[in-house]
């Protein structure tokens, strides 16, 4: 199982061939509550009136693993290991990337400076 991040999710919908085809070859995806959070917001504040049901039903097709008090304890050595190197990443993907090393999985993305976080396997599409 793979671990997709907002950026696929976003590709995902609009029919990018690299995150299709990466669907396609891997059963089942998981997403973190940020990126389905992150994704909801853009739904929500498009101008298109349905987006943002049609943005709920197509979540309803990844498993969501929560932010836990083991994701919060990890979230805080990766923020605070990459401002100590002068590495930060925005915080939503500090919080995912906890998320993903919290479950011993890696995350799917096109951003590359999730590979600021030390442990974490990022898998491109």
């Amino acid at each position: 199982m793979s671990i997709v991040d907002t950026c696929f999710l976003i590709d995902l919908i609009k029919e990018d061939p690299g995150a299709i085809r990466f669907a396609e070859d891997e059963p089942v995806l998981r997403t973190t509550s940020i990126s389905a959070a992150e994704f909801l917001f853009g739904a929500r504040i498009s101008m298109r009136p349905d987006i943002l049901d049609a943005a709920r039903g197509f979540l309803a097709h990844f498993p969501i693993l929560p932010f836990d008090t083991e994701a919060a304890i990890l979230y805080a050595d990766i923020a605070a290991d990459l401002r100590q190197s002068g590495n930060r990443i925005s915080s939503f993907d500090e919080l995912i990337a906890a998320i993903a090393l919290r479950h011993n999985d890696a995350i799917v993305s096109r951003d590359t400076h999730f590979r600021a976080v030390s442990g974490l396997t990022v898998i491109p599409y």
